[in-house]
């Protein structure tokens, strides 16, 4: 292991120890080949005072997490022996420093949050960000999902919402909008379409029919084809006098059916309890249970797929699209986000109220259930570096200082 992929805080362990090494060597050194006058006494004393702070350092930073050399010294192997002191200690901190009501109310007060989350979604690379992490978590979202439950959820929903006291004067305040603004003519229109087209089509059949149900004198006289010529005109004239005519009586007289049906499906039970037999009959078929289940599957497969496309796939990107829109229009609507964050701060505050507590014995009892050697290694992995640094600096400091004592007692 080369000592780049070291961690830092095993580097810092290995150079304090090898600097507490050298203050070793150095003392034992003086001590044998030099006395104590001139330069060396000088030597000897940053040697002896090194020794004794990086010593000191070196059992105090280890008394943090374990026993030094395994001894039973008192008040040491600090974090394993109060494992559930530290998890409580640190459950109440977050509880008081960051879920406090009071704090969560202040802050939001100061701050404006609205415009925080419109930047993040304004920006095309987080809102992306976002969109991917939605997007990625799709296909484990539908894998729980039991596919028939799904398809019987849908079936369910659609009856209970298709029943005729609710169906019904939705279909027909939609019927009075449309009659309300005329937009029911294009619809007349088109079947006005439809039904030139079928008389056109269907010439044969009338004179046939109308050939059949006259009597043999006028077949005979081929008066039949006149009568059929004439029913036939007379129909065109009809369906052109409809067309070109905004005003026409058979207009008005379907606006009025239009509208009386309407009105039925708003206020006649008897109408409302017929729509819901029909639908109901129409949703029990097998034919619509097996469209609700197939459209499911279909739509799963078509989501995992476009999923897998990772950054091609399309719903990520209109995903982003809607949340940087969203985003900028938070932005540019002050009041609208001035809405938000009124609406937000009272909510926040109720969270942070109700489940603050929960949230604090969460941490606690999560670093509570671990064991010993975890915290002292998650520990040791985030402060160790510092705490090295702490043996490697006593070392030294200890040191100069055994140096000015030494100069100190020359002097005076």
């Amino acid at each position: 292991m080369t000592g780049s992929s070291l961690h830092p805080a095993t580097r810092m362990r290995i150079a304090a120890t090898a600097a507490l090494v050298a203050m070793a060597v150095l003392f034992t050194a003086t001590h044998i080949w030099t006395d104590d006058t001139g330069v060396w006494g000088y030597v000897r004393a940053f040697a002896e005072a090194g020794l004794v702070g990086g010593l000191a350092d070196w059992f105090a930073v280890t008394a943090i997490f374990r026993r030094p050399l395994g001894l039973p010294i008192p008040h040491t192997a600090v974090i394993p022996r109060n494992k559930q002191r530290i998890a409580d200690a640190v459950g109440r901190f977050i509880a008081d420093n960051f879920l406090d009501p009071a704090l969560v109310a202040e802050r939001l007060e100061q701050s404006d949050p609205g415009a925080q989350i419109g930047q993040l979604m304004a920006d095309r690379s987080q809102a992306r960000k976002l969109a991917d992490g939605l997007t990625g978590a799709l296909p484990d979202i539908l894998a729980f999902l039991d596919d028939e439950a799904v398809a019987r959820f849908w079936r369910q929903r659609v009856a209970e919402q298709a029943q005729g006291a609710r169906l019904a004067p939705a279909f027909g305040a939609v019927l009075e909008a449309l009659t309300a603004g005329g937009k029911h003519q294009v619809l007349l229109n088109a079947g006005l379409d439809e039904a030139f087209k079928a008389l056109s089509e269907h010439e044969d059949r009338i004179r046939t029919a109308v050939r059949e149900q006259s009597p043999r004198l006028l077949r005979f006289t081929r008066m039949d084809r006149r009568v059929s010529d004439a029913l036939i005109a007379a129909i065109e004239d009809l369906l052109h006098d409809m067309a070109v005519e905004p005003e026409h009586p058979m207009r008005m007289r379907v606006t009025e059916l239009v509208n009386d049906f309407a009105i039925g499906l708003r206020d006649d039970p008897a109408l409302q309890a017929r729509i819901e037999t029909i639908v109901t009959e129409a949703l029990a078929h097998p034919a619509l249970a097996g469209m609700a289940e197939a459209g499911w599957l279909e739509g799963k497969r078509a989501v995992l797929n476009d999923a897998a496309r990772g950054e091609e796939s399309r719903i990520a990107a209109y995903v982003t699209d809607a949340l940087v829109s969203l985003g900028e229009a938070i932005l540019k609507d002050e009041e609208a986000r001035a809405a938000f964050n009124a609406r937000l701060r009272p909510v926040a505050v109720h969270l942070a109220e109700r489940h603050g507590p929960d949230v604090a014995r969460i941490v606690s009892d999560t670093i509570a259930s671990w064991d010993a050697g975890t915290i002292v290694e998650k520990l040791e992995s985030n402060v160790g570096q510092d705490l090295q640094y702490i043996r490697l600096n006593g070392t030294l400091i200890g040191g100069l200082i055994g140096v000015t004592l030494h100069a100190l007692t020359h002097i005076l």
